[in-house]
């Protein structure tokens, strides 16, 4: 191959015949010597990319130039972080980027394919590959995928689209035997900033932190919303010490001054936590655990900043959690997973309005068990979508086997953003439309708190299939009756743990009755949960209760 010119090379007749049929077709070949940097193209790459004849090409830096600057993925990327190793005969690799020779309104895109040689360490030594441009609809049709792979707010990556770069950042680190680290940085105090300022000042906030990270952020290293108040950053080739150091940049990038808005300065606080890979995890599940693990100990701690380290009690813990989510899979397989219903009253008629579903495992020897810690366990190591799914299909089997049945269902916080949950209820709504109307969706406080965005577009996506939803345990969290309104929910449930304590603890009383004449204000009908006593019974109806639910009135029942 001859070395890319800097003059134009009209006509077919003047290179190679294989270079004039690369040419004919589009396309352009080049060699990449990597050690060296050196790029070796066929005579017509100016032409084929529609470069300028003046524009360098000779080196693998000056052609990484032309990379337009949001470029997610390149040649670079998609070699070096190839998971596959080469046994001989090369790597091969494809990827699409564009580039920006004349600023982004000169925007166009190619297709880079071709196949990387290792040296004797393994590492890529010599790439081969060619080089075609892309048409103007791939332009279209990526604005359109750039929808789905950015935050719409910040302008940052999405959380599936970091999640895939966490993913090949660390393939290509074991590969390369180098480390690499996941932080997790999330606005502690956000919910208080939309209380007091609203929520447009706590948007605002939230771009501000972004902004004041990518300043903050080494080169090379991305980032991205991981849910409504936290955000997730990969470091490229980044240990244990330069962790430390940018855990601290990036917390005073925050802290050092106050967010200017509309409302004042504003002062926001950060938790900030890492995870160092592949030291503590050797996949993507792994490495957010332990990033999630570090920043719930950096939200306890005054720093407010924490680098994840083995815990002996907390790998019990995970251990025990790993062997019950077995169970629960195991029971899952055989069918071992019932539903069982307990009835919700009218508190002023103890007319019996609807039932909620509880989860009940059968075991190998016929003793039926609460699902509760099986469905901890699954939530902790992320399975408990399974057991959502399960239970809605059983709700609705229920349900359309007693036409005047109806039924409450749980979710997770992690169902709540489960588009396949969502597209399972859809299926059955289909099948039988009676359905929603006859159909309740609980979701727990704090299940909803964790993300009040993604809680919100639930909802909203419930509502719009015309089924009702219910916020559980409420009072157990931090939610205001602000953020209920928000998230304009049909029903309040309080939690069980106040009605049971409302004869013995003062406080409690005072509590519930509050929760209850605030609720009756605002136009939320509520529940209250584990009532045990008649004069509990008798207080709550009093006090404005609209249902009751517990063992004085009903108890769950097998169906």
């Amino acid at each position: 191959m001859a070395q890319a010119r800097t003059t134009a090379q009209p006509g077919l007749s003047q290179g190679s015949p294989l270079e004039d049929l690369l040419t004919a077709v589009g396309e352009a070949a080049y060699v990449w010597d990597v050690e060296s940097d050196r790029l070796d193209w066929t005579a017509a790459a100016h032409e084929v990319l529609g470069l300028p004849p003046a524009t360098p090409l000779e080196t693998a830096t000056r052609f990484a130039a032309l990379f337009d600057p949001d470029a997610l993925t390149t040649r670079r990327e998609a070699v070096f972080g190839a998971s596959a190793a080469d046994r001989g005969d090369g790597v091969p690799f494809e990827v699409e980027y564009p580039l920006a020779p004349g600023g982004r309104a000169k925007r166009l895109w190619v297709q880079d394919r071709g196949r990387w040689y290792a040296g004797p360490e393994g590492r890529p030594a010599r790439v081969v590959g060619v080089v075609r441009r892309l048409g103007a609809h791939y332009e279209h049709a990526h604005n359109a995928a750039t929808l789905a792979r950015f935050d719409p707010l910040t302008g940052q990556l999405s959380r599936a689209r970091l999640l895939e770069v966490a993913g090949a950042t660390l393939s290509a680190t074991l590969r390369m035997q180098t480390a690499c680290c996941l932080v997790l940085a999330s606005l502690s105090n956000l919910g208080a900033i939309n209380e007091s300022y609203g929520y447009d000042v706590g948007d605002l906030a939230v771009v501000e932190v972004a902004r004041r990270f990518r300043l903050a952020m080494r080169g090379g290293d991305t980032l991205g919303r991981f849910s409504t108040s936290t955000f997730g950053l990969v470091l490229q080739e980044c240990d244990r010490a330069e962790l430390d150091v940018v855990l601290r940049r990036l917390a005073a990038a925050v802290h050092d001054e106050p967010i200017v808005t509309p409302a004042g300065p504003v002062s926001v606080r950060m938790a900030i936590g890492g995870v160092v890979a592949p030291r503590h995890a050797r996949d993507v599940n792994e490495f957010v655990a332990k990033a999630r693990a570090a920043l719930a100990r950096a939200f306890a701690l005054p720093t407010g900043i924490h680098v994840y380290a083995p815990d002996p009690e907390r790998e019990a813990a995970r251990r025990t959690h790993m062997r019950l989510a077995d169970q629960l899979v195991t029971a899952l397989n055989e069918r071992r997973v019932r539903l069982a219903f307990q009835p919700v009253f009218r508190a002023t008629t103890r007319e019996h309005v609807w039932s909620e579903a509880l989860v009940r495992v059968v075991a190998e020897d016929g003793e039926v068990f609460s699902g509760g810690p099986l469905a901890s366990a699954a939530e902790e190591v992320g399975l408990i979508h399974m057991l959502d799914r399960r239970a809605l299909d059983l709700a609705a089997a229920h349900l359309a086997s007693l036409p005047e049945a109806r039924v409450a269902v749980n979710v997770s916080a992690a169902t709540t953003a489960d588009e396949s949950w969502l597209e399972a209820l859809s299926s059955w709504l289909a099948m039988r439309p009676d359905l929603a109307d006859r159909l309740m969706v609980e979701v727990t406080e704090t299940a909803a708190i964790a993300d009040l965005g993604v809680t919100a577009a639930f909802v909203t996506e419930l509502h719009a299939r015309g089924v009702k939803v219910a916020i559980d345990d409420f009072g157990a969290g931090h939610t205001s009756f602000r953020a209920l309104r928000e998230l304009a929910v049909d029903l309040v449930k309080i939690d069980g743990t106040f009605v049971r304590d409302l004869q013995n603890d003062p406080r409690s009383g005072a509590f519930v009755r509050a929760l209850l004449a605030l609720a009756r204000e605002l136009g939320f009908e509520t529940v209250a949960e584990q009532v045990e006593t008649r004069a509990a019974a008798e207080m709550l109806t009093e006090w404005g209760a609209t249902y009751l639910q517990g063992e004085l009135l009903a108890a769950a029942e097998l169906a």
